[in-house]
């Protein structure tokens, strides 16, 4: 009896924590959007470790995705669909990464290249060449971000294209609602200079403002086709731009390619 109760325990908490997982739900249709921020090592100190994934991770992840058939778009070729009012490509990805950081460059850029993937990066312009300078170096360490001209050898290599991210990343729902503007508007001003090609895409910086009318009315009154929230999820397609932000699927420095199978299918790998 002693040894049928432990069985019953044992069964109900390996049950309880394989449901943690989002394998029992079904597949919701969608926009795929990956968000990733740093490829490469946390340092030491960094309290935001599971923003960081490893190279080795995140070339399986690359490589999980071209076995299983997904095209890898740009912002340049969502705004094509969109702007023709096609349906997407039956498996299709978009690869986001916030912020600009000099691993971009150095670790992620050459794995898409080697292995014939696209992303796209949202910019923070007044951070080019500099460091995270949003983040406070006591509680969180400062790493380089990428440069103006690694930005611009991505962008010419085919592989990257860029989207604002704001000036200085900043809380936009702190900012009076005319610097929250400017934020939006002089980054998409300065990146489109700097690179010479439209800035179509935005991503809220920590989804701040996202969901706040006034702001997102801002976004889109700046000329931004798309603007990216900082949610979980997958958005309905076509996309009904002054209904809602697309939503994300955020990958952690802890996930593996399960997890990012049930992120694609499931929109969510865990509940918690």
């Amino acid at each position: 009896m002693a040894l049928t109760m432990t069985a019953a325990v044992l069964m109900l908490l390996g049950f309880a924590a394989s449901a943690r997982w989002t394998w029992w739900r079904a597949s919701v249709p969608g926009l795929k959007v990956l968000c990733y921020h740093k490829i490469g090592v946390p340092p030491r100190g960094s309290k935001l470790g599971e923003l960081w994934v490893s190279p080795e991770k995140f070339r399986a992840q690359i490589k999980f995705l071209l076995k299983n058939g997904y095209t890898t778009l740009l912002f340049s070729d969502l705004k094509k669909l969109r702007a023709a009012g096609t349906a997407l490509p039956e498996k299709s990805v978009l690869i986001t990464f916030d912020d600009g950081y000099e691993n971009n460059y150095l670790d992620a850029w050459p794995i898409l290249r080697e292995l014939g993937a696209k992303a796209n990066i949202f910019v923070v312009f007044n951070t080019i060449g500099k460091v995270n300078l949003w983040h406070n170096p006591a509680s969180e360490p400062w790493v380089n971000m990428a440069t103006l001209e690694q930005l611009r050898e991505m962008q010419d290599s085919g592989v990257m294209e860029y989207g604002s991210h704001t000036m200085n990343h900043p809380h936009l729902s702190a900012l009076k609602p005319e610097d929250a503007a400017w934020e939006m508007t002089e980054s998409k001003r300065q990146l489109e200079s700097a690179f010479a090609r439209e800035m179509c895409a935005f991503a809220y910086p920590y989804g701040d403002g996202a969901y706040a009318p006034e702001i997102r009315k801002k976004a889109l009154e700046a000329g931004y086709i798309f603007d990216f929230s900082f949610r979980q999820g997958k958005t309905p397609w076509p996309w009904e731009r002054e209904t809602a932000t697309i939503d994300r699927l955020f990958i952690r420095g802890g996930d593996n390619n399960w997890d990012l199978s049930l992120q694609l299918s499931r929109g969510a790998s865990r509940l918690f």
